[in-house]
């Protein structure tokens, strides 16, 4: 047997010696119950809406904080800890939370649940950067999506907890109710700006599914997936060619990421920054943004508000 193997075993054996004393500073967000069962997600936004269908007998927790860009996620020690600790872990894939899976041991009690899987059919490409041809993992922004993950959530505990079913169909049917609501609101406040102003151009490439439900054109963005890198001088004369010539003034920032580079290339195009949105992270609990609906509600009044308003 190699080092590796070795060198595996025992952090597995000392995270376990550990986990009583890393238990009291172990974070989690809002419980959907005060049960002993964990469901685990990787981010804040299949965390909620995990905790609209978990119901009693479970606590809901999730691993990036909010405010935290997923893409660029370090796992640390005490996240093997809750991984460890799971009873069931939802994760989206398509690289943006893959780290998850490292921290999945053989030895894992977790059933591991990617909320995407079977929705390939529906997946756009990344077209460009390092990524390119991969599958965009940013389903969650159009919400007819967010309700397949929701199927997909529901389905998963009532495979766990065949006894619960009932409970867990009427959650999920609830919460399926208010995504079709939101949806229909979406339509209904994009329609107010014509279409030739239902431009897009933000710091992530993260917005494709939102424009391809909503009717929006993206422009440009500074990022494809990988957000650790800065856009290099050649990045921003390709954005910079993607704007001239469609008269888009508008550029929107996203709170995980610094609004810099952003507000130095809207000046430099005589535009403005009109506002942050939401992609990766919900928002801060303060905003009323700690919640699914909220975010999209949030990011869609910023979007009308701003391109009616335009230059």
């Amino acid at each position: 047997m190699t080092r590796g193997p070795y060198m595996l075993v025992y952090l597995a054996a000392f995270l376990f010696l550990l986990t009583p004393l890393l238990q009291p500073y172990v974070g989690s967000g809002d419980s959907a119950g005060g049960g002993g069962r964990v469901v685990l997600a990787t981010t804040t936004i299949i965390w909620d809406l995990a905790r609209n269908v978990a119901g009693p007998g479970w606590r809901v927790e999730y691993m990036v904080p909010p405010g935290r860009d997923p893409h660029t996620f370090e796992p640390t020690p005490r996240d093997f800890v809750k991984a460890a600790e799971a009873d069931l872990i939802l994760y989206n894939g398509f690289t943006i939370d893959e780290w998850i899976l490292r921290l999945v041991t053989a030895s894992s009690k977790a059933r591991v649940v990617r909320v995407t899987e079977g929705l390939e059919q529906y997946a756009l490409i990344v077209p460009d950067g390092p990524y390119a041809g991969r599958m965009d993992p940013h389903m969650w922004m159009d919400v007819g999506l967010a309700i397949r993950y929701v199927e997909k959530i529901r389905d998963a505990f009532i495979e766990l907890d065949p006894a619960g079913a009932q409970g867990y169909r009427e959650r999920a049917e609830e919460y399926i109710g208010k995504l079709k609501a939101l949806d229909a609101w979406i339509r209904e406040e994009v329609a107010k700006i014509e279409t030739p102003r239902r431009l897009l151009f933000t710091q992530e490439n993260a917005f494709q599914y939102f424009a391809r439900s909503y009717n929006f054109k993206i422009i440009g963005y500074f990022y494809s997936m990988i957000t650790e890198l800065e856009p290099s001088p050649l990045d921003v004369a390709r954005a910079q060619r993607r704007v001239e010539g469609s008269g888009l003034c508008v550029f929107f920032v996203e709170s995980t990421l610094s609004p810099r580079v952003m507000e130095a290339f809207a000046s430099r195009v005589h535009g403005r920054v009109a506002g942050k949105l939401y992609t990766d992270s919900l928002g801060p609990a303060e905003l009323g943004l700690d919640n699914y609906i909220s975010m999209m509600r949030f990011n869609v009044e910023t979007m009308v508000r701003e391109l009616l308003r335009w230059c």
